[in-house]
């Protein structure tokens, strides 16, 4: 099989994959489910992803550099890595919980320790990756802290808020994932954390929020 059709029906299962889990949910959809919507034997489907939690993870990262491409096409002032994690995170958090699908498949995934894992992982390659570009010197263990602890708290906060169980708005859920994010990486004082949470907010929203999600509900049906 040449190289372009391999890149082809990886898209399409990924794609194939998606309209499973928005349709079916994440825990209700099986590996024969979406062998059979792309039209291929397991096995096949196995050459390209060895379980159904590899595919939630791909689409994971792809949502993940989506914002961080989103991001880096922005002129902004400060560019330091603190506030581009702070807005991508906002960015993330406004895409979850605009698309209720999305948002129910979020909720089943954090269920499954080993996508739990994963998605800490993720976090932590993607920042290590930007921290090389600034003057700050991150410990990795504070790098692991910050967005192990940040993505329990992010969790159990969405979770009520799904589950209409809290009393928050999604603006406080921001600010808290952010700021407990910041605090442990052990690097600013509180008063420049809640200096980046602000600001990073206020780009956020002035970077038309509605346009990028409206966007990328058409990113999200072309993966």
């Amino acid at each position: 099989m040449s190289s372009n059709k391999k890149v082809d029906l990886e898209e399409e299962i990924i794609k194939k994959s998606f309209n499973l889990f928005l349709v079916n949910g994440y825990e209700k959809t099986t590996i024969r489910q979406i062998a059979d919507a792309v039209g291929i034997g397991r096995g096949h489907l196995y050459y390209y992803f060895k379980k159904k939690e590899d595919i939630l993870l791909f689409i994971y990262k792809k949502i993940l550099n989506k914002i961080y491409e989103l991001i880096s096409n922005h002129d902004m002032n400060d560019t330091e890595l603190l506030l581009n994690y702070a807005i991508t995170q906002c960015l993330y958090t406004y895409t979850i919980v605009k698309y209720e699908n999305l948002f129910r498949i979020y909720i089943e995934a954090s269920k499954v320790p080993v996508i739990k894992k994963e998605y800490v992982n993720i976090l932590i390659d993607l920042f290590k990756k930007k921290a090389t570009e600034t003057h700050y010197k991150v410990d990795e263990k504070d790098i692991y802290i910050s967005v192990a602890v940040g993505c329990a708290g992010e969790e159990e906060l969405l979770r009520r808020y799904y589950n209409k169980d809290i009393e928050l708005d999604i603006e406080d859920i921001i600010k808290s994932v952010i700021s407990t994010r910041l605090i442990l990486l052990n690097i600013i004082e509180k008063k420049e954390v809640d200096e980046i949470v602000n600001n990073a907010i206020n780009i956020a929203n002035k970077l038309d929020i509605d346009g990028f999600l409206d966007s990328f509900d058409i990113f999200l049906h072309k993966i």
